[in-house]
């Protein structure tokens, strides 16, 4: 097997560096070739994946999901059947994806994945020309994960994105959007909306959000928080209290397709990441990339 380690030094307060060796230990007693590309050294990273990830048979990710969000671009960028598998090992700060698919800090267990068959097709979602695979979102609080000082996040870990999220509490988003679907058009006055394919969004669990969470369905979860008066925002403290709980006067969609307008000054959150402003379109793209999961948890998103 031939495998590319790529690590986030930066990614959970460095804590990678404390198991590097640990990693490369078990690389090499189960004869594993291996190369390791440490994502500080460039910005480039989608670009420079695109050009590696032919060259091996498995990605191994050291990180967070924005280093996820990273290679996920590079990989979207070559034929299917050259794309390598993806072992996430979880050192970033929340871990949604990871968390996800049933992989947590248990490094031995994680590494032992390769050597099993437990790995599936996935789906990878694009939102104008960028793709994501767990969420996107605008509005409230959207800004909270790309907008943090790096210094406050190390040294706060998901804390930090709480205080960071004083900082938009007084902010008011009147966003006037249309939603289009192949079946629907809607025209509301939002102050969030989000995009989820599971059951995790920002370290919080959102469970509640759909009946039935599938990673290779086809589909994608919109939920558009309305806005009717001044104090509409707090209804995001019961959505996360109660898991995704859904409210009568919001709207719910789960399409493959959608079309959403609204004006460019918002900012889109995808994956953690800040992505593109205003218009978006949004589309599923079925099971694009394959990813190791946790052997209790394939029945339940496959």
């Amino acid at each position: 097997m031939n495998i590319l380690l790529i690590y986030n030094v930066s990614s959970g307060n460095g804590k990678f560096m404390q198991s590097f060796g640990k990693v490369k230990t078990f690389f090499k007693l189960n004869n594993f070739k291996y190369d390791i590309y440490d994502i500080r050294v460039t910005d480039k990273v989608a670009h420079d994946i695109e050009k590696l990830a032919p060259n091996y048979d498995v990605i191994t990710i050291a990180g967070g999901d924005g280093t996820i969000h990273s290679v996920i671009n590079g990989l979207m960028s070559i034929s299917k059947d050259k794309r390598p598998r993806l072992l996430i090992l979880p050192f970033g700060t929340t871990n949604d994806y990871a968390n996800m698919l049933g992989l947590g800090k248990d490094l031995e267990f994680n590494l032992t994945l390769l050597k099993t068959s437990h790995y599936r097709y996935s789906d990878v979602y694009s939102l104008n020309n960028e793709f994501f695979v767990y969420a996107a979102a605008v509005g409230k609080f959207s800004n909270v994960s790309y907008t943090i000082n790096r210094s406050t996040l190390k040294k706060m870990g998901s804390f930090g994105y709480l205080m960071n999220a004083k900082r938009d509490l007084f902010n008011k988003y009147h966003m006037n959007l249309c939603l289009e679907t192949k079946n629907l058009k809607i025209h509301r006055k939002a102050f969030l909306i989000l995009i989820a394919s599971g059951s995790r969004v920002g370290g919080f669990n959102i469970s509640k959000f759909t009946k039935d969470t599938k990673f290779n369905d086809g589909k994608v979860n919109i939920r558009i928080f309305t806005r009717n008066h001044i104090f509409s925002w707090m209804k995001i403290i019961w959505f996360y209290l109660f898991k995704g709980r859904y409210f009568h006067n919001d709207i719910h969609i789960t399409t493959d397709y959608a079309k959403i307008t609204l004006p460019d000054k918002y900012i889109w959150n995808v994956d953690g990441e800040a992505g593109p402003t205003g218009e978006i379109i949004v589309k599923t793209l079925k099971e694009e990339i394959e990813v190791y999961v946790h052997p209790k948890k394939i029945n339940k998103l496959f």
